[in-house]
């Protein structure tokens, strides 16, 4: 057993240092920055300055809705596919973690934390929760976060319970719409620990961990994070359930802008 895997198997979480290549990530921020920008052009605007978190800005005040769109929309580049599902991560699974036969429940996530791109009445942080019963795959699932900035203390960093992935599945409570938030009975405030990470390194932690997003960050501080999933295709109890996941797969089969694409829009896009 690698020392990985021992430290991991302990404290339900494992920090990957350096794992991801930085240009990797800085191509993921490019990508995305186009995304926006181009958001802005349509709307005859522009950001204050250069970077990710300025378009974001310069979106959100002017075009709150659009907004929603776009970071709703994030997850879907080829990039952030890419990156989610590097080589470097699926071989740190196979060779520290000894997996050999890897499934994939369900796509990547965005993750954006910032006190100036608040959605009013929407998200700002996940509450205490464990993974399992938003995946249902491997009991040996692995969820994998990693920063696209730094995240220090005051940045909104990752915070985790260690050990508290031995405890199992753990009672839920009703949180607004959500029924997955952690019943707090069940653990302890203090016992929470803020991951601190850099850009390239990587959390691989058990979807048993009692994990949250910190709410904590200063003024002009932006923390924004991709995470995503693996099953172990080995894990006995996963092959005799036959490979579920809780992700299922739909089809929007009305149109969502009626009257789109007229004859000409086509015709424009494949010429004469």
């Amino acid at each position: 057993m690698s020392p990985e895997l021992v430290s991991y198997k302990a404290n339900g979480f494992f920090v990957a240092k350096g794992l991801l290549e930085e240009k990797s990530v800085q191509r993921l921020m490019q990508s995305m920055q186009k995304t926006v920008t181009d958001q802005l052009r349509a709307l005859s605007a522009s950001a204050e300055e250069d970077g990710l978190f300025p378009a974001l800005k310069a979106l959100h005040r002017i075009d709150i809705q659009r907004y929603k769109k776009v970071v709703g929309a994030l997850w879907r580049k080829e990039e952030a596919f890419k990156l989610a599902h590097d080589k470097n991560i699926t071989d740190f699974l196979r060779e520290k973690f000894g997996w050999h036969d890897i499934f994939l429940p369900g796509g990547q996530v965005a993750l954006i934390m910032s006190d100036e791109l608040k959605i009013p009445n929407g998200y700002f942080g996940f509450v205490t929760h464990q993974d399992f019963p938003s995946v249902q795959g491997s009991l040996d699932g692995v969820v994998v976060w990693f920063p696209l900035v730094n995240v220090d203390r005051s940045n909104f960093p990752l915070e985790v319970i260690p050990q508290s992935h031995r405890l199992g599945l753990l009672p839920t409570i009703k949180h607004g719409e959500s029924t997955w938030e952690v019943n707090p009975d069940a653990y302890n405030q203090e016992e929470f620990v803020p991951i601190e990470v850099d850009v390239g390194d990587v959390i691989f932690m058990s979807v048993f961990t009692i994990h949250r997003s910190s709410i904590n960050g200063a003024p002009g501080r932006f923390r924004l994070a991709m995470s995503t999933r693996f099953d172990n295709g080995d894990e006995p109890t996963f092959v005799d359930r036959v490979y579920p996941t809780a992700y299922t797969r739909s089809v929007q089969r009305e149109q969502y802008f009626e009257g789109f694409p007229t004859p000409a829009q086509v015709k424009a896009v494949f010429g004469s």
